[in-house]
């Protein structure tokens, strides 16, 4: 299911409002750690990691880190996945 959704979405990642931006990439984010992801689902999440990053910190990579360390493992942790 995640399929199709991540599909559609990375299609028009350009037009996702931000704070949906921000969910669909931490959905994304927990996918991958949880080993999930794969094929076209890696390639969407990956669309939708540049266009957070575009968006919510300006390209800036060290902003970005700061925020994604900062957040998550309450992120991961709402969404199911809890690293040992």
């Amino acid at each position: 299911m995640l399929s199709a959704f991540l599909l559609l979405t990375a299609l028009c990642v350009s037009d996702i409002p931000s704070t949906d931006l921000e969910k669909y990439y931490l959905d994304g984010d927990t996918s991958f750690m949880q080993g999930s992801l794969g094929g076209q689902d890696m390639n969407s999440c990956l669309k939708i990691t540049e266009q957070f990053q575009k968006v919510m910190f300006n390209s800036d990579r060290d902003a970005f880190m700061d925020y994604w360390n900062n957040n998550k493992q309450r992120q991961w942790e709402r969404r199911g996945y809890f690293q040992l």
